[in-house]
């Protein structure tokens, strides 16, 4: 699938997406949906995914640390 865009300019401001101030560019969709307004990179970068179906880059897991070891089996009662 591909994306016809015009990108007008780049620079700081607030994005029309999210309300937030940052970085980012201003965008023409030629489907329409976005027209001459600004977008964070980040609002950009969901909105082409949306488009195009994908998902953003899975973030790496950490792995789990393992139990600490029993020792001396279960606690008994104090005697």
């Amino acid at each position: 699938m591909s994306i016809e865009m015009t990108i007008h300019g780049t620079g700081t401001g607030t994005c029309s997406l999210t309300g937030k101030e940052g970085e980012g560019m201003t965008v023409s969709f030629k489907d329409g949906t976005v027209g001459n307004a600004f977008l964070s990179v980040k609002a950009f970068m969901q909105l082409v995914r949306l488009k195009t179906g994908s998902k953003p880059p899975a973030a790496p897991v950490p792995p789990t640390p393992a139990p600490p070891p029993v020792v001396n089996g279960a606690l008994a009662a104090p005697k």
